[in-house]
């Protein structure tokens, strides 16, 4: 049978072997030699000698806290962990309205973060330039060194295409069709550049470190100036011909509704949409701006709940059609104001309850429902998820 796999060198398996290690001494934190020996079943001397490289390149040093004085007799062991200022990484999310910058450590720990405002109407070469300055402006504040810097990841709108770094249309941002950032970034600041949809870096971020951390499987449902989703399994975003998927706005709930940009009719984010949802309760509630939403709810305005209760129906469909599709174990509602996505997530969970029973199958064959999480949308986690995309290629890519 032919195949297009080549054959490991003995090169292949060593760099293999090293970044094996680095990952354990990044996962356990701190560690023994010894330790890695029995895990890994690596005999000592190769743990030995992977060691003293990781050591020579400054990815890890000899860190003994957190650890107890040893019983055994003869020489103590060293226990080592990730040397944070062996290197940086910036992540970066942006969509219309604003973009977050975040700088974390070797160690994943944030050491910067900022966040600008768009003036509106900008175009995609003015977004970029805004990028590019903000970037610019977190490597100055938080005072990294230049060439420490591993590369950049991003979270940006629309359909991505990560394999040419494109976002291939954002109707939101003029001029943003086929658009290359990632070879206008990596023109400026000659580090690797990464991008992907920001939903799914904001997914990777609950998933690892946030809400939906511990879930085998996460479908994410973004709520900003459209709707968006991700889906993440056994660690792994979901992405079709290496381009973004799950751009769930697009559903269609029904003909006879508004039209959407896409020249379809019925469109999810239609009605689901920060303007949508505006301008229903302006219409009908009264309320001019989507920032007024969490002190309607607070005070129980009943116009306000209506509509919001209407919503919560269409999104819940909406969830249990992707259900049924992906079988996640957990949902994440994410909107700008907490309030609201617990709002909405009550809402799907109440559709969830009794998801199968309907069509009258028995409760064997009904597995347990689907988690349902709300999270405000915070553009630093955002961040810090988009750090990821750097990272996570860097351990699988040669150490020199």
């Amino acid at each position: 049978m032919e195949t297009d796999q080549k054959p490991l060198r003995s090169y292949d398996i060593r760099e293999r072997n090293e970044k094996l290690i680095l990952n354990l001494i990044y996962n356990r934190g701190v560690i023994s030699q010894s330790e890695v020996v029995s895990l890994t079943g690596l005999k000592p001397p190769t743990v030995f000698r992977i060691f003293a490289t990781l050591e020579n390149h400054r990815y890890i040093k000899i860190c003994e806290v957190g650890k107890e004085p040893s019983d055994r007799k003869g020489r103590k062991p060293l226990y080592y962990c990730i040397e944070p200022d062996a290197h940086y990484v910036i992540g970066v999310d942006f969509w219309a309205r604003s973009a977050a910058a975040v700088v974390v450590n070797f160690g994943r720990t944030p050491v910067y973060e900022n966040i600008v405002n768009f003036p509106e109407d900008l175009d995609a070469e003015q977004v970029v330039e805004a990028l590019t300055g903000l970037i610019k402006d977190s490597i100055r504040r938080s005072k990294v060194p230049t060439d420490k810097i591993l590369g950049i990841g991003i979270g940006g709108p629309g359909v991505v295409d990560l394999k040419q770094g494109s976002v291939l249309y954002y109707p939101r941002i003029r001029g943003m069709v086929n658009f290359n950032i990632r070879e206008r970034m990596e023109k400026v600041f000659s580090v690797p550049v990464y991008i992907h949809n920001n939903s799914s870096v904001i997914a990777l971020s609950e998933y690892r470190y946030g809400k939906a951390k511990g879930f085998t499987s996460l479908l994410l449902v973004l709520i900003r100036s459209g709707v968006g989703g991700a889906f993440i399994s056994s660690g792994s975003i979901f992405v079709n011909r290496d381009q973004t998927a799950l751009e769930i706005g697009h559903m269609v709930i029904g003909q006879n509704r508004r039209p959407c940009w896409c020249g379809q009719k019925g469109c999810l984010e239609t009605e689901l949409s920060e303007d949508a949802i505006t301008a229903d309760l302006k219409e009908r509630a009264g309320i001019t701006c989507f920032d007024q939403v969490t002190q309607a709810l607070a005070t129980g305005d009943k116009a306000v709940i209506e509509v919001l209760t209407e919503k919560g129906e269409l999104l819940s469909r909406c969830i249990r059609n992707l259900y049924m599709v992906l079988r996640p174990q957990a949902f994440l509602i994410v909107t700008r104001m907490q309030a609201l996505s617990e709002f909405l997530a009550d809402s799907a969970r109440e559709t969830l309850k009794t998801l199968g029973f309907a069509g009258g199958l028995p409760e064997q064959a009904v597995s347990q429902p689907p988690v349902v999480l709300s999270e405000q949308y915070d553009p630093i986690i955002a961040g810090r998820g988009a750090t990821d995309l750097v990272f996570d290629p860097f351990f699988m890519e040669n150490l020199t």
